[in-house]
Protein backbone atom coordinates (compact mmCIF):
# COMPACT_ATOMS: atom_id res chain seq x y z
CA UNK A 1 0.00 0.00 0.00
CA UNK A 2 1.27 3.33 -0.90
CA UNK A 3 2.38 5.39 1.61
CA UNK A 4 0.03 8.20 2.74
CA UNK A 5 1.21 12.17 1.62
CA UNK A 6 0.41 14.72 4.03
CA UNK A 7 -0.64 17.64 1.99
CA UNK A 8 -0.24 20.67 3.97
CA UNK A 9 -3.96 22.50 3.28
CA UNK A 10 -2.10 26.18 4.49
CA UNK A 11 0.03 25.87 1.48
CA UNK A 12 -0.87 26.86 -1.76
CA UNK A 13 -1.07 23.59 -4.07
CA UNK A 14 1.67 25.14 -6.46
CA UNK A 15 4.33 25.02 -3.86
CA UNK A 16 2.93 21.41 -1.56
CA UNK A 17 5.59 18.84 -1.21
CA UNK A 18 7.80 20.09 -2.99
CA UNK A 19 11.41 19.68 -1.68
CA UNK A 20 14.29 21.87 -1.14
CA UNK A 21 17.15 21.63 -3.33
CA UNK A 22 20.29 22.97 -1.70
CA UNK A 23 23.17 22.99 -4.17
CA UNK A 24 26.02 23.98 -2.40
CA UNK A 25 25.21 21.30 0.55
CA UNK A 26 28.14 20.03 1.93
CA UNK A 27 28.04 15.66 1.98
CA UNK A 28 29.14 13.96 5.40
CA UNK A 29 32.33 12.56 3.20
CA UNK A 30 33.31 16.04 1.76
CA UNK A 31 33.58 17.64 5.17
CA UNK A 32 37.38 18.26 5.53
CA UNK A 33 38.51 17.48 2.46
CA UNK A 34 39.81 19.28 -0.77
CA UNK A 35 36.89 19.56 -2.98
CA UNK A 36 37.21 20.56 -6.69
CA UNK A 37 34.14 22.48 -7.17
CA UNK A 38 33.33 21.98 -10.82
CA UNK A 39 29.03 21.79 -10.59
CA UNK A 40 28.00 25.55 -10.21
CA UNK A 41 29.72 27.42 -12.70
CA UNK A 42 31.51 29.69 -10.27
CA UNK A 43 34.24 31.66 -11.17
CA UNK A 44 37.58 29.79 -9.53
CA UNK A 45 39.19 32.75 -9.10
CA UNK A 46 38.56 35.44 -5.92
CA UNK A 47 37.69 38.99 -6.88
CA UNK A 48 40.06 41.37 -8.50
CA UNK A 49 42.22 43.01 -5.04
CA UNK A 50 40.52 46.37 -5.91
CA UNK A 51 37.17 44.73 -5.24
CA UNK A 52 38.15 43.37 -2.07
CA UNK A 53 39.33 46.87 -1.17
CA UNK A 54 36.43 48.25 -2.22
CA UNK A 55 34.25 45.69 0.04
CA UNK A 56 36.60 46.75 3.28
CA UNK A 57 36.20 50.48 2.49
CA UNK A 58 32.70 50.08 3.18
CA UNK A 59 32.39 47.71 5.70
CA UNK A 60 31.46 50.13 8.75
CA UNK A 61 28.50 51.44 6.89
CA UNK A 62 26.88 48.06 7.36
CA UNK A 63 24.65 49.53 10.03
CA UNK A 64 22.72 51.65 7.16
CA UNK A 65 20.51 49.49 4.69
CA UNK A 66 21.96 50.13 1.12
CA UNK A 67 20.38 51.77 -1.58
CA UNK A 68 18.60 49.24 -3.96
CA UNK A 69 18.71 51.50 -6.83
CA UNK A 70 22.73 51.61 -7.33
CA UNK A 71 23.03 55.05 -7.60
CA UNK A 72 26.23 55.09 -8.68
CA UNK A 73 26.78 51.63 -10.66
CA UNK A 74 23.87 52.65 -12.50
CA UNK A 75 25.04 55.67 -14.57
CA UNK A 76 27.77 53.14 -15.56
CA UNK A 77 25.82 50.56 -17.23
CA UNK A 78 23.62 53.39 -18.54
CA UNK A 79 26.63 54.82 -20.27
CA UNK A 80 28.20 51.88 -21.64
CA UNK A 81 24.64 50.02 -23.03
CA UNK A 82 23.07 53.49 -24.02
CA UNK A 83 19.80 52.39 -22.05
CA UNK A 84 18.53 55.35 -20.02
CA UNK A 85 18.90 54.43 -16.12
CA UNK A 86 15.71 54.61 -15.80
CA UNK A 87 15.49 51.59 -17.42
CA UNK A 88 17.58 49.53 -15.25
CA UNK A 89 17.21 47.79 -11.96
CA UNK A 90 18.92 45.64 -9.72
CA UNK A 91 17.87 42.59 -8.02
CA UNK A 92 19.81 39.78 -5.40
CA UNK A 93 21.51 37.92 -8.38
CA UNK A 94 20.03 37.80 -11.52
CA UNK A 95 18.44 34.81 -9.74
CA UNK A 96 16.01 36.88 -7.94
CA UNK A 97 14.98 38.77 -11.79
CA UNK A 98 13.82 36.06 -13.23
CA UNK A 99 11.30 35.61 -10.41
CA UNK A 100 10.11 39.16 -10.11
CA UNK A 101 9.93 39.08 -14.23
CA UNK A 102 7.89 36.31 -13.94
CA UNK A 103 5.78 37.81 -11.15
CA UNK A 104 5.01 40.46 -13.20
CA UNK A 105 3.68 39.09 -16.35
CA UNK A 106 2.49 35.56 -15.93
CA UNK A 107 -0.86 35.43 -13.49
CA UNK A 108 -1.96 31.90 -12.12
CA UNK A 109 -2.83 29.94 -14.77
CA UNK A 110 -1.67 32.47 -17.92
CA UNK A 111 0.41 31.12 -20.36
CA UNK A 112 4.48 31.21 -21.16
CA UNK A 113 6.47 30.08 -23.01
CA UNK A 114 10.08 28.51 -22.74
CA UNK A 115 12.79 26.24 -23.48
CA UNK A 116 12.48 23.02 -22.51
CA UNK A 117 16.38 22.81 -21.58
CA UNK A 118 17.22 25.71 -19.40
CA UNK A 119 18.40 26.36 -16.41
CA UNK A 120 16.59 24.06 -13.36
CA UNK A 121 15.31 27.27 -11.47
CA UNK A 122 13.10 28.31 -14.25
CA UNK A 123 10.86 25.10 -13.00
CA UNK A 124 11.03 26.77 -9.92
CA UNK A 125 10.05 30.23 -10.82
CA UNK A 126 7.41 28.68 -12.89
CA UNK A 127 5.82 26.80 -9.74
CA UNK A 128 5.73 30.14 -7.80
CA UNK A 129 3.96 32.04 -10.58
CA UNK A 130 1.48 28.94 -11.15
CA UNK A 131 1.94 29.39 -14.95
CA UNK A 132 0.58 27.57 -17.60
CA UNK A 133 3.83 26.37 -18.88
CA UNK A 134 4.60 25.82 -22.82
CA UNK A 135 8.19 23.55 -22.83
CA UNK A 136 9.47 23.88 -26.61
CA UNK A 137 11.55 21.04 -27.07
CA UNK A 138 15.24 21.90 -28.09
CA UNK A 139 16.84 21.13 -31.08
CA UNK A 140 18.83 17.43 -31.30
CA UNK A 141 22.22 19.16 -30.46
CA UNK A 142 20.75 21.18 -27.26
CA UNK A 143 20.61 24.56 -28.61
CA UNK A 144 17.42 26.28 -28.55
CA UNK A 145 14.80 25.77 -31.63
CA UNK A 146 13.83 29.57 -31.96
CA UNK A 147 11.12 29.07 -34.77
CA UNK A 148 9.63 26.15 -32.68
CA UNK A 149 9.67 28.94 -28.98
CA UNK A 150 7.78 31.34 -31.04
CA UNK A 151 5.25 29.64 -33.26
CA UNK A 152 4.50 28.20 -29.42
CA UNK A 153 3.30 31.42 -28.53
CA UNK A 154 -0.69 31.63 -28.29
CA UNK A 155 -3.65 33.67 -27.23
CA UNK A 156 -3.36 33.60 -23.33
CA UNK A 157 0.67 33.42 -23.62
CA UNK A 158 1.75 36.52 -21.74
CA UNK A 159 5.41 35.77 -21.44
CA UNK A 160 8.17 34.18 -23.94
CA UNK A 161 11.54 33.22 -22.29
CA UNK A 162 14.76 32.98 -23.69
CA UNK A 163 18.39 32.35 -23.24
CA UNK A 164 22.01 32.92 -24.82
CA UNK A 165 23.91 31.87 -23.70
CA UNK A 166 21.83 28.74 -22.59
CA UNK A 167 22.75 27.16 -19.36
CA UNK A 168 23.01 23.39 -19.21
CA UNK A 169 24.13 23.85 -22.97
CA UNK A 170 26.59 26.42 -22.57
CA UNK A 171 25.45 26.92 -26.81
CA UNK A 172 24.68 30.78 -27.43
CA UNK A 173 22.62 32.42 -30.19
CA UNK A 174 23.29 34.12 -33.13
CA UNK A 175 22.10 36.88 -34.48
CA UNK A 176 20.01 35.90 -36.83
CA UNK A 177 18.17 33.68 -34.39
CA UNK A 178 17.89 36.37 -31.63
CA UNK A 179 16.00 38.99 -34.16
CA UNK A 180 13.76 35.85 -35.38
CA UNK A 181 12.58 35.77 -31.29
CA UNK A 182 12.55 39.58 -31.27
CA UNK A 183 10.71 40.14 -34.27
CA UNK A 184 8.38 36.75 -33.89
CA UNK A 185 7.15 37.48 -30.35
CA UNK A 186 3.81 39.71 -29.95
CA UNK A 187 4.03 43.08 -28.79
CA UNK A 188 1.82 42.32 -26.07
CA UNK A 189 4.03 39.54 -24.79
CA UNK A 190 6.91 39.93 -22.60
CA UNK A 191 9.96 38.87 -24.15
CA UNK A 192 12.46 37.99 -21.52
CA UNK A 193 16.11 37.36 -22.37
CA UNK A 194 18.55 36.30 -19.96
CA UNK A 195 22.37 36.33 -20.31
CA UNK A 196 24.09 35.47 -17.13
CA UNK A 197 26.92 34.31 -19.85
CA UNK A 198 26.56 37.81 -21.20
CA UNK A 199 30.38 38.11 -21.13
CA UNK A 200 31.82 35.03 -21.90
CA UNK A 201 29.92 35.23 -25.22
CA UNK A 202 31.17 38.66 -26.23
CA UNK A 203 34.24 37.43 -25.32
CA UNK A 204 33.56 34.00 -28.29
CA UNK A 205 32.85 36.93 -30.46
CA UNK A 206 28.63 36.56 -30.30
CA UNK A 207 26.21 39.06 -30.58
CA UNK A 208 24.69 41.21 -28.40
CA UNK A 209 21.15 41.00 -27.77
CA UNK A 210 20.61 44.41 -26.50
CA UNK A 211 21.81 45.94 -29.67
CA UNK A 212 19.11 43.92 -31.57
CA UNK A 213 16.19 44.11 -28.87
CA UNK A 214 16.28 47.64 -28.76
CA UNK A 215 14.40 47.51 -32.14
CA UNK A 216 11.78 45.82 -30.87
CA UNK A 217 8.19 47.48 -30.51
CA UNK A 218 7.11 45.62 -28.01
CA UNK A 219 8.15 44.67 -24.52
CA UNK A 220 11.33 43.33 -23.55
CA UNK A 221 13.79 43.11 -20.72
CA UNK A 222 17.28 41.63 -20.57
CA UNK A 223 19.43 40.18 -17.29
CA UNK A 224 23.19 40.21 -16.32
CA UNK A 225 24.83 39.22 -13.89
CA UNK A 226 28.60 39.84 -11.74
CA UNK A 227 28.20 36.33 -10.42
CA UNK A 228 30.09 34.70 -13.18
CA UNK A 229 32.43 36.93 -15.15
CA UNK A 230 33.34 39.36 -12.31
CA UNK A 231 33.96 36.79 -9.85
CA UNK A 232 31.00 38.02 -7.53
CA UNK A 233 28.48 35.27 -7.16
CA UNK A 234 28.74 35.72 -2.84
CA UNK A 235 28.02 38.96 -3.19
CA UNK A 236 24.20 38.40 -4.93
CA UNK A 237 23.93 41.03 -7.51
CA UNK A 238 22.28 40.88 -11.00
CA UNK A 239 20.59 43.61 -12.96
CA UNK A 240 17.68 44.19 -15.78
CA UNK A 241 17.54 46.17 -18.62
CA UNK A 242 13.84 46.90 -19.63
CA UNK A 243 12.47 48.20 -22.57
CA UNK A 244 10.55 50.98 -19.87
CA UNK A 245 10.80 52.70 -16.95
CA UNK A 246 7.13 50.86 -16.31
CA UNK A 247 9.15 47.43 -16.55
CA UNK A 248 11.54 48.46 -13.85
CA UNK A 249 8.57 49.91 -11.54
CA UNK A 250 6.99 46.50 -11.60
CA UNK A 251 9.99 44.49 -10.83
CA UNK A 252 10.97 46.94 -7.83
CA UNK A 253 7.15 46.24 -6.64
CA UNK A 254 7.76 42.84 -6.37
CA UNK A 255 11.23 42.98 -4.62
CA UNK A 256 11.94 43.44 -1.21
CA UNK A 257 12.62 46.87 -0.60
CA UNK A 258 16.11 46.18 0.56
CA UNK A 259 16.83 43.41 -1.39
CA UNK A 260 20.60 44.07 -1.82
CA UNK A 261 23.36 43.55 0.62
CA UNK A 262 25.56 46.73 1.59
CA UNK A 263 28.81 45.33 0.12
CA UNK A 264 27.24 44.64 -3.65
CA UNK A 265 27.56 48.32 -5.02
CA UNK A 266 30.73 49.45 -4.17
CA UNK A 267 32.25 45.45 -4.76
CA UNK A 268 30.81 46.14 -8.34
CA UNK A 269 31.83 49.52 -9.64
CA UNK A 270 35.51 48.62 -8.63
CA UNK A 271 34.79 45.49 -10.68
CA UNK A 272 33.43 47.43 -13.32
CA UNK A 273 36.05 49.24 -13.25
CA UNK A 274 38.55 46.31 -13.92
CA UNK A 275 38.52 44.98 -16.94
CA UNK A 276 41.67 43.72 -17.40
CA UNK A 277 40.87 41.35 -13.89
CA UNK A 278 37.89 40.38 -15.94
CA UNK A 279 39.72 40.08 -19.27
CA UNK A 280 41.76 37.36 -16.97
CA UNK A 281 38.82 35.26 -16.10
CA UNK A 282 37.22 35.08 -19.28
CA UNK A 283 41.09 33.81 -20.64
CA UNK A 284 41.56 31.53 -18.13
CA UNK A 285 38.84 30.11 -18.94
CA UNK A 286 38.90 29.69 -22.65
CA UNK A 287 42.17 27.97 -21.82
CA UNK A 288 40.73 25.42 -19.34
CA UNK A 289 37.44 24.86 -21.43
CA UNK A 290 39.93 24.06 -24.39
CA UNK A 291 41.86 21.72 -22.25
CA UNK A 292 38.50 20.23 -21.03
CA UNK A 293 37.01 19.60 -24.39
CA UNK A 294 40.31 18.60 -25.86
CA UNK A 295 40.22 15.93 -22.74
CA UNK A 296 36.97 14.61 -24.05
CA UNK A 297 37.41 14.40 -27.61
CA UNK A 298 41.04 12.49 -26.96
CA UNK A 299 38.29 10.11 -24.85
CA UNK A 300 36.45 9.97 -28.16
CA UNK A 301 33.50 12.14 -26.92
CA UNK A 302 31.69 14.93 -28.39
CA UNK A 303 31.16 17.84 -26.08
CA UNK A 304 28.49 20.07 -26.58
CA UNK A 305 29.79 23.89 -28.47
CA UNK A 306 30.09 25.60 -25.03
CA UNK A 307 31.23 29.33 -25.15
CA UNK A 308 30.56 29.77 -21.35
CA UNK A 309 32.69 28.48 -18.15
CA UNK A 310 30.80 25.11 -18.46
CA UNK A 311 30.50 22.29 -20.86
CA UNK A 312 28.58 19.68 -21.03
CA UNK A 313 28.62 16.20 -23.21
CA UNK A 314 27.10 12.85 -23.76
CA UNK A 315 28.35 10.55 -21.98
CA UNK A 316 27.07 7.29 -23.63
CA UNK A 317 25.73 6.09 -19.93
CA UNK A 318 23.73 7.64 -17.52
CA UNK A 319 24.69 11.35 -16.36
CA UNK A 320 23.99 10.67 -12.53
CA UNK A 321 25.74 7.39 -12.19
CA UNK A 322 28.86 9.67 -13.32
CA UNK A 323 28.20 12.39 -11.15
CA UNK A 324 27.81 10.39 -8.19
CA UNK A 325 31.18 8.19 -8.96
CA UNK A 326 33.06 11.75 -9.18
CA UNK A 327 31.94 13.32 -6.36
CA UNK A 328 33.00 10.76 -4.35
CA UNK A 329 36.48 11.24 -5.51
CA UNK A 330 36.09 14.70 -4.25
CA UNK A 331 34.99 16.31 -8.00
CA UNK A 332 31.58 18.02 -7.89
CA UNK A 333 30.53 17.86 -11.30
CA UNK A 334 26.60 17.96 -12.43
CA UNK A 335 23.73 16.84 -14.75
CA UNK A 336 22.35 18.58 -17.57
CA UNK A 337 18.59 17.63 -17.17
CA UNK A 338 15.43 16.64 -19.47
CA UNK A 339 14.34 13.31 -20.64
CA UNK A 340 16.47 13.41 -23.58
CA UNK A 341 19.59 14.21 -22.49
CA UNK A 342 19.85 11.90 -19.20
CA UNK A 343 23.11 10.51 -20.58
CA UNK A 344 24.81 14.17 -20.41
CA UNK A 345 26.94 15.28 -17.74
CA UNK A 346 28.01 19.33 -17.28
CA UNK A 347 31.73 20.50 -15.46
CA UNK A 348 32.10 23.71 -14.98
CA UNK A 349 35.42 25.44 -15.63
CA UNK A 350 38.42 25.54 -12.46
CA UNK A 351 41.81 26.38 -12.56
CA UNK A 352 44.51 24.06 -13.99
CA UNK A 353 44.32 21.45 -11.13
CA UNK A 354 40.60 20.88 -11.31
CA UNK A 355 41.22 20.25 -15.15
CA UNK A 356 43.84 18.27 -14.08
CA UNK A 357 41.74 15.95 -11.88
CA UNK A 358 38.41 15.94 -13.50
CA UNK A 359 40.32 14.63 -16.74
CA UNK A 360 42.21 11.81 -14.82
CA UNK A 361 39.29 10.94 -12.46
CA UNK A 362 36.38 11.12 -15.44
CA UNK A 363 39.13 8.46 -17.43
CA UNK A 364 39.18 5.96 -14.71
CA UNK A 365 35.77 6.02 -13.23
CA UNK A 366 34.40 5.43 -17.06
CA UNK A 367 37.42 2.66 -17.28
CA UNK A 368 35.86 1.16 -14.04
CA UNK A 369 32.16 1.51 -15.25
CA UNK A 370 32.76 -0.55 -18.42
CA UNK A 371 33.81 -3.31 -15.97
CA UNK A 372 30.71 -2.84 -13.53
CA UNK A 373 33.65 -1.98 -10.89
CA UNK A 374 33.08 1.50 -9.11
CA UNK A 375 35.51 1.98 -6.07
Amino acid sequence: MDKEVNTPQHIRPNFQNIPFWNPTKILDHEIGKHVHRMDLNECPYPPSPKVIEAMQNVADTLNRYPDGTCPELTPLIAERTGVPAGNITWGGGSTQLLTSIAEISVAPGQNLVAPNLVWKRFDGVFKIVDASVTSVPNNADGSIDVEALTNAIGNDTRLLVCVTPNNPTGMMLNEDEIRHVSENTPENVLLFMDEAYHEFAIHAGGPDALNILKDRKGPWVITRTFSKAYALAGVRLGYAICSSPDTVDAIRMVSSTFNLNGFAEAAAIAAWHDPEYTKFILDKNMEERDRIIAGLREMSYEPMQSVTNFVACDIGRPGMEIVKAMRERGIRIATVGGDDFVNYIRVSMGIPEDTDAFLRELKDVLGRLSTKTII
